[in-house]
C-alpha cells in the first residue's frame, strides 16, 4: 500500500468560482472552514528525539539570528541552559548584539498553585535593552484566554511551544525552553553538572535548604525588579536584595542584616520589598499559633508580627486559620508575600480569584512599565550577567549526591519552507491580540503600587509590525507537506482579530488538534504509535474493583489517609476533644476548637502528636479540594473521544480479520508526588480511560473480541453479538478475553532508568512529556496537544501541532511480509524513538535482540518481542524496587501500602525520610511508615521500556472528588461539546469525501 489518497480541495468564493487555485493534498489533513491553515508541500522537516538535540540547535539559530526571534511557550526560563554554558539569556543577548529583534511571549501563570517563572523571564529579557539607542527585546506574557466562564479561567493556560527565527525557519513541537528538558539518549539520573532549578525532578520532595553561601550563587525576584530602575536607590536596593555577599554570608542573617538599611537607602522602593520579605515569615509563623474560632477578637497579628510590619501592613493582614492556609486579608498582600518566593498554594478559595487576578493585572502593567524603564539602562545589571541563575523557589533543592534527576522524553523538529509563514502568523496574530489585552488591563488595584515606583505614565504595550511579519516562501527546500493546526478558544481568536484590527470576529473555537487526531487514527491502515503526557478519554463509567462506582465507592486508603481524618487511630478520642467527632472533612474548619490542639499536641505518649498531624495534613487536602471547587462548576465525564476512535479503529480490524496495532507510551504517573490529591486523581483517570472504565480502550478491545467469540460460539449474527457484548459487566469481559488476547492488538509502555548514587541503587520514571502520533510510517501529528480535554476539544488551553506527510518514500516490510512505500520522515523518526527507547542509542545495557524489528511494526513478532522486553524489565524493576506497581498482581496507588495494618508498610519516594535518616522534629503521620523496605540494584535491564502496569489500582476508588473543570468538559453528558462534535463532524466528512 502506498501513501494515503491524494484529494483535491477547491476553495470557492461567496460566487461558487474558484477563490483560490486548488491543491492536490494527501488524505491525512483536515479541511474546513475554521481550520488554521492549508496544508502545503515543499517543507524541509528535521526532528529532534532528544532535548540536547534540540537545545543545541535552537542555540545556534537564536544566536544566528539577524532579523528577529519570535519565542513562545508554557514555560520560558530565562536561565534554562541550552547547550555548554550558555544559557537561553546569553544566546539572546548574542541575537540582540546582531541587530535582530526579540520577541518572548511565556504563559503568565497564575503564581496561585503553578509559577512558571514568566515574571523573572519578563524581566531579564528586558535587560536586554541596556545600552541599546532603541529598544529591540520586547516581552509579553501571555494571558490564558480561554472560554470558560469566570474564575475557570485561571485554570488553563497558553500551551504552544514555538521558535521563530528570521520568518525563514521554525521549530515546534512539545518541547519548551525550560528546566529538565535538556536530556539525551542515556536519559542518567546523575546530576552532570546540573545545578539548582536544573537539577530536575518534580516526582520526589527536595532537601537540601540552600545555606546563606550557597544563595550567594543565585539571583532573587526582587534584585531582578529592582535591576530595572537605573538609579542610585534602586542600585542600592539590588545589593541588599540580592543573596548576601559572600565573605559575610556564614555570619549573617539574609533578611535582618537587609531590611534596616534597605529603608536608609530609598524608603520608596525598599518599604514595599521588606514588607512583601516579612509576610511569607508572618504567614508561616501565624500558623503556629493557637487561636480558637470562636475568638474572633483574637483574630489580629499577634505582638511581634505587628512589631515587623508596618503600620499600613497591619490594616491589610489578619491572622486566620481556614483549611489550613494562612487567610491573607487581601489580594495585595498575597501579591507582595508571593514576590520574594511565598507559595501561595494554601490560599482560601474566597481569595484565590481576587489573587489571580491581581497578580495577573500587576504583572502586564509592570512588564509594560519596566520595559520603558529598563529601556533607558546604560549597562546591563552585573549580577544577571555575573550569576545568570535564579534562586530554586523557597531557597530549597534535591540533594544530588542521593536523588536522582527524572530524565526528560520529548520530540520537536524543525521547519523551513512554506508553512513557516503559518507559525510566524500564528505567533503575530497571539502578540498583537495580548498587546492590546495589556492596554486595556485594569491597573486599579495596582497602580498605587506602581505609583510608589513612580510609575505613572500611560503603559503602551509593543507591537509587531510589517518589519517583521512573515512573507509566504516561494522556494520549495524539502519533500514534506505540512499543515499547522491550533487548539484556539473563541476569546482568543477574537483578540487576534482585534489586535490585527479585523472587522470579522470568530465565533466558534479551534479544534484542529483534535480533528487531525481523529482523522489520522481512523485513516491508519496497519499500526499507531502514540507517545503521550496523558491519555484521559471518554471511558464510559468509571469501574472500581467489578462494580460501578456512580453511587461513590469508597476511597482507597492512601486517599482517605489524605481526605479523611477519621482513619486515625485516635480519632474518637481527640476529635471529641477537638469537637470534630463526625464532622464532615471540609467542614471541619468551622466547628475545629484550635485552643485545645496544643493539649492534644503535647499527648505524645497517646498519639496526640500524630493525630494533629494527620488532622492539618487532611485539612489542607480539603482546601486543595475547595479551591478547585470554587472556580466553577463540576462534571460527570471526560468529553474528548480519542479512546472510542483508538477502539473503533481496532474494532474494525478485529471485524474484519486483519491485523492493527496500537503502541502507547506513557508516563508511569503525571509529573508530581504521588501524595498529591491532584496526581492521584489524574492517575485514576488515566487507568480507567486505559484498563478500567467500561469503556476503557482495553475493554472497547475486549468487547469486540467478545463479540466475535459469541458470534463463532453461538452462530450468532455479528450485530446481535455486537450488541450483547457492548453490555456485558467489567467482570464477565475480563473472566472471557485474558491478557494475551488486547495485547493482541495494544501495547501499553512505560520507560524508567536506574543507577547507583552514594553506594544506593535508585530508580526513576523517564518522564514522557511527548505529544505525538504516527501511523503507518507515512503522517507524523506532532505539537503540544495532550491527550485530554483541556488541549483537545479547543476552548481551553491555547495549542499548536504540525501535521507533516512526506511525498519522499522508503520501500519497508512493515508486516514482514509485504514491501510498501512509506514516508521518509515518519519512518525514520519512529525508528530513531525506537532505538532511543530500546536502548540502542545509549551504549550500555542495550535491548539488541529488537534491532531487527525496527523496520517492522506492524509484524506480530514485533509486538511480542517488544512486550516481552518490557515485561522483563518491569519484573526485574519491581523485584528490586519494592515501592514501584507490580504487573503481575493487584497493587495500591501507594505500592507499600499494607490494607490489612491501613498504613504504609515501607517509605514511599514523596517521603522526605525516603532519601535521608529521620531526624528528630520529623512530622510524622498515623499511616506513614516507619522504614525503608530492602532495595537491590536491577540486573539484566536492557533498555528503558517497561510494561505498563496494568493491574495497578485495580478495585481501588483514586478519585478525590476534585472539580473535572480543569481536566473535562463542562456540558451535560447529554450533549457533547460543540467543538468535539464540530470536529468529529468535519472529519467524519472528509472522510466520506474520500471514500
Amino acid at each position: 500500500m502506498g501513501a494515503p489518497d491524494k484529494q483535491v480541495y477547491q476553495i470557492l468564493g461567496e460566487d461558487q468560482k474558484a477563490a483560490k487555485t486548488a491543491t492536490s493534498a494527501p488524505g491525512c489533513f483536515v479541511h474546513d472552514k475554521d481550520v488554521f491553515s492549508e496544508p502545503l508541500k515543499g517543507n524541509a522537516v528535521q526532528f529532534f528525539v532528544t532535548g540536547t538535540e534540540y537545545f543545541d540547535n535552537v542555540a545556534a539559530a537564536i544566536e544566528g539570528a539577524r532579523s528577529s526571534v519570535f519565542i513562545t511557550g508554557w514555560q520560558v526560563n530565562f536561565d534554562v541552559v541550552l547547550t555548554g554554558k550558555k544559557s537561553l539569556w546569553t544566546c539572546l543577548r548574542t541575537a540582540v548584539k546582531n541587530g535582530a529583534s526579540v520577541y518572548v511571549m511565556p504563559w503568565m501563570s497564575p503564581k496561585v498553585g503553578v509559577d512558571t517563572g514568566d515574571l523573572e523571564t519578563a524581566l531579564t529579557v528586558i535587560q536586554l535593552n541596556a545600552g541599546l539607542p532603541a529598544p529591540r527585546a520586547f516581552v509579553l506574557p501571555a494571558v490564558s484566554q480561554c472560554d470558560q466562564p469566570g474564575a475557570l479561567g485561571i485554570a488553563f493556560s497558553h500551551h504552544q511551544k514555538l521558535v521563530v527565527i528570521d520568518n525563514k525557519f521554525a521549530f515546534v513541537g512539545g518541547i519548551d525552553l525550560a528546566y529538565g528538558r535538556r536530556d539525551d539518549g542515556k536519559y542518567s539520573l546523575k546530576a552532570e553538572g546540573r545545578q539548582g532549578s536544573e537539577f530536575y525532578n518534580t516526582c520526589v520532595p527536595p532537601i537540601h535548604s540552600l545555606s546563606s553561601v550557597e544563595q550567594t550563587a543565585y539571583l532573587t525576584r526582587a534584585e531582578l525588579v529592582a535591576a530595572c530602575f537605573d538609579n542610585k536607590g534602586g542600585r542600592a536596593a539590588q545589593f541588599l536584595l540580592s543573596a548576601p555577599m559572600k565573605p559575610l554570608a556564614g555570619a549573617m542573617d539574609v533578611y535582618s542584616a537587609a531590611s534596616d538599611k534597605v529603608k536608609d537607602v530609598n524608603k520608596q522602593i525598599s518599604d514595599w520589598w521588606v514588607t512583601s520579605d516579612v509576610v511569607p515569615e508572618f504567614v508561616r509563623k501565624a500558623q503556629d499559633k493557637v487561636i480558637d474560632v470562636a475568638q474572633e477578637t483574637a483574630a489580629e497579628a499577634s505582638k511581634w508580627a505587628y512589631q515587623q510590619l508596618g503600620a499600613a501592613l497591619q490594616t491589610k493582614v489578619e491572622k486566620l486559620r481556614e483549611y489550613g492556609g494562612a487567610q491573607l486579608a487581601d489580594a495585595t498582600t498575597a501579591l507582595m508575600a508571593w514576590l520574594n518566593g511565598a507559595t501561595l498554594d494554601s490560599l482560601p478559595p474566597s481569595l484565590l480569584q481576587d489573587t489571580a487576578d491581581t497578580i495577573q493585572a500587576f504583572v502586564m502593567r509592570l512588564v509594560l512599565a519596566l520595559q520603558a524603564e529598563g529601556s533607558q539602562r546604560k549597562q546591563c545589571y552585573a549580577n544577571l550577567e555575573k550569576l545568570g541563575k535564579l534562586l530554586p523557589a523557597g531557597g530549597k533543592c534535591h540533594d544530588s549526591n542521593v536523588q536522582p534527576r527524572m530524565p526528560w522524553h520529548d520530540v520537536h523538529c524543525r521547519i523551513e519552507g512554506p508553512s513557516v509563514y503559518d507559525l510566524s502568523r500564528n505567533f503575530v496574530r497571539r502578540w498583537n491580540g495580548v498587546a492590546l489585552q495589556y492596554e486595556r488591563s485594569d491597573g486599579r488595584t495596582v497602580d498605587a503600587l506602581l505609583r510608589q515606583l513612580g510609575i505613572t505614565a500611560r503603559l503602551k504595550a509593543p507591537r509587531i509590525g510589517p518589519a517583521h511579519r512573515p512573507v509566504r516562501s516561494k522556494t520549495l527546500p524539502g519533500s514534506c507537506w505540512v499543515q499547522v493546526l491550533r487548539s484556539a478558544p473563541k476569546k482568543m481568536r477574537a483578540a487576534e482579530a482585534a489586535g490585527e484590527a479585523e472587522k470579522t470576529t470568530p465565533s466558534v473555537a479551534e479544534s484542529g488538534c483534535l480533528s487531525a487526531m481523529l482523522k489520522n487514527i481512523e485513516g491508519a491502515s496497519h499500526f499507531i504509535y502514540i507517545e503521550g503526557q496523558f491519555f484521559q478519554s471518554d471511558h464510559g463509567s468509571t469501574m472500581i474493583g467489578q462494580e460501578e462506582a456512580g453511587g461513590g465507592a469508597p476511597m482507597s486508603g492512601p486517599m482517605r489517609a489524605l481526605m479523611d481524618v477519621k482513619g486515625s487511630p485516635g480519632y474518637q478520642k481527640y476529635a471529641a476533644q477537638l469537637g470534630i467527632l463526625d464532622v464532615p472533612p471540609g467542614q471541619i474548619y468551622k466547628t475545629l476548637k484550635w485552643s485545645q490542639i496544643d493539649d492534644v499536641q503535647r499527648d505524645i505518649k497517646g498519639g496526640g502528636a500524630d493525630f494533629v498531624n494527620d488532622l492539618k495534613r487532611v485539612m489542607a487536602t480539603q482546601a486543595q479540594i475547595a479551591g478547585f471547587g470554587a472556580l466553577g462548576p463540576s462534571q460527570k465525564s471526560l468529553k474528548n473521544p480519542i479512546c472510542k476512535a483508538l477502539g473503533d479503529r481496532i474494532t474494525r480490524a478485529i471485524y474484519d480479520g486483519k491485523p492493527f496495532h496500537v503502541y502507547m507510551v506513557l508516563p508511569v504517573h503525571p509529573e508530581g508526588t504521588l501524595d498529591t490529591i491532584n496526581i492521584m486523581t489524574q492517575q485514576h483517570l488515566t487507568m480507567q480511560s486505559l484498563v478500567f472504565g467500561s469503556h476503557s480502550l482495553v475493554n472497547r478491545i475486549r468487547r469486540a473480541l467478545l463479540a466475535m467469540k459469541y458470534a463463532r460460539e453461538r452462530k450468532m449474527e455479528v450485530k446481535k453479538a455486537r450488541d450483547i457484548a457492548n453490555i456485558v459487566s467489567a467482570s464477565e469481559l475480563e473472566d472471557q478475553i485474558g491478557l494475551q488476547d488486547w495485547r493482541q492488538y495494544l501495547t501499553l509502555l512505560n520507560l524508567r532508568n536506574w543507577d547507583v548514587l552514594k553506594s544506593r541503587p535508585v530508580t526513576e520514571q523517564i518522564y514522557v512529556h511527548s505529544k505525538l502520533l504516527i501511523a503507518d510510517d507515512r503522517v507524523v501529528v506532532l505539537g503540544s496537544a495532550n491527550i485530554n480535554d483541556r488541549s483537545q476539544i479547543g476552548d481551553r488551553d491555547s495549542e499548536l501541532a504540525v501535521v507533516i506527510h512526506d511525498d519522499e518514500a522508503v520501500s519497508v516490510s512493515l508486516d514482514g511480509q509485504h514491501v510498501q512505500s512509506v514516508g521518509k520522515f515518519a519512518h525514520n523518526l519512529r525508528k530513531e524513538l525506537w532505538k532511543k527507547h530500546f536502548g540502542l542509542k545509549a551504549g550500555a545495557n542495550q535491548a539488541s535482540n529488537l534491532m531487527p524489528y525496527l523496520d517492522q511494526p506492524a509484524c506480530q513478532k514485533t509486538w511480542m518481542a517488544i512486550q516481552a522486553v518490557a515485561r522483563d524489565n518491569a519484573t526485574l524493576y519491581q523485584a528490586a524496587f519494592p515501592f514501584l506497581p507490580k504487573i503481575n498482581a493487584q497493587t495500591s496507588i501507594w505500592p507499600t501500602w499494607r490494607k490489612d495494618l491501613n498504613r504504609l508498610g515501607g517509605y514511599m519516594p514523596f517521603n522526605e525520610r525516603f532519601w535521608r535518616a529521620p531526624q528528630a522534629r520529623d512530622e510524622c503521620f498515623t499511616w506513614d511508615a516507619r522504614q525503608l523496605l530492602s532495595e537491590h540494584v536491577p540486573t539484566g535491564i536492557r533498555g528503558f521500556i517497561v510494561s505498563f502496569p496494568v493491574s495497578w489500582t485495580l478495585g481501588e476508588n483514586n478519585n478525590s472528588g476534585m472539580s473535572l473543570i480543569t481536566l473535562a468538559n463542562i456540558n451535560s453528558d447529554a450533549e457533547m461539546d460543540g467543538a468535539v462534535r464540530t470536529a468529529v463532524l468535519n472529519t467524519s466528512e472528509v472522510n466520506r469525501k474520500n471514500a
